[in-house]
């Protein structure tokens, strides 16, 4: 059974960490950047808006979140926790919820912030933005657990940004039709099209299941690193 205590616990260590490092912080606002850069002009294509959204879920969901387990690994804090009677289950709960919330935040600043229309259909836009959360926190785990400092994590990063972060932007650049098609499978993608269609009044359910696939994927690669690095 889940502790609550224990998950509060890593949440207020992780939340004091993260206010006395500078680097995160300056990190964690800088959707609010691309909301102002992507979401102030006169006629602003909806999948142009979606983008600062996307590059929340990443810099925060992804890039922040790889960068506290990285700090905790160069602070030999991690093994401790690894090697603690926390269950799996109350650790990644624990060490996902301050990026999840910060993210959340994010998110609606970046909404407020480019004017963004949110769907009548609020409900599944919630739903899908909620899954696309677990696929880019479990990303940024991963990327934490197999960097050896937080500065790897942002080298590392730079292709998780640009791959699943702007690829809606960019894949119409690419001749090449089972590329298109490839790229049209990333999450980021997935989440923008289930948007369009939404504001469409299209059928999503694809997308959602597409999502959902990453998200388990996401889930049990995430689970095979940690228990590697629990046992190593």
């Amino acid at each position: 059974m889940l502790s609550l205590k224990r998950i509060q616990t890593i949440f207020i260590k992780d939340y004091k960490d993260l206010m006395k490092n500078s680097y995160m912080l300056s990190t964690a606002i800088m959707p609010l950047l691309f909301a102002f850069l992507f979401g102030r002009g006169e006629e602003v294509e909806l999948i142009v808006s979606i983008v600062p959204i996307t590059l929340a879920m990443v810099i925060v969901g992804s890039f922040v979140q790889a960068a506290m387990i990285a700090e905790e690994k160069e602070k030999n804090t991690l093994r401790g926790l690894l090697l603690s009677p926390l269950s799996t289950s109350e650790v990644f709960i624990g060490k996902s919820l301050l990026s999840a919330v910060l993210t959340a935040i994010m998110i609606a600043g970046v909404i407020l912030i480019s004017g963004f229309p949110i769907p009548e259909n609020t409900l599944l836009f919630i739903v899908a933005i909620f899954i696309s959360l677990v696929i880019y926190i479990g990303i940024g785990t991963i990327l934490g657990l197999m960097s050896r400092t937080v500065m790897e994590t942002t080298v590392v990063g730079m292709p998780v940004l640009i791959i699943f972060g702007m690829s809606s932007l960019f894949r119409n650049f690419f001749e090449s039709e089972w590329l298109f098609n490839i790229l049209s499978y990333l999450p980021d993608v997935q989440f923008a099209t289930l948007v369009l269609n939404l504001h469409q009044g299209l059928p999503v359910g694809e997308n959602l299941v597409i999502l959902g696939i990453w998200a388990l994927v996401t889930i049990v690669i995430t689970v095979l690193i940690y228990k590697r690095r629990r046992f190593d």
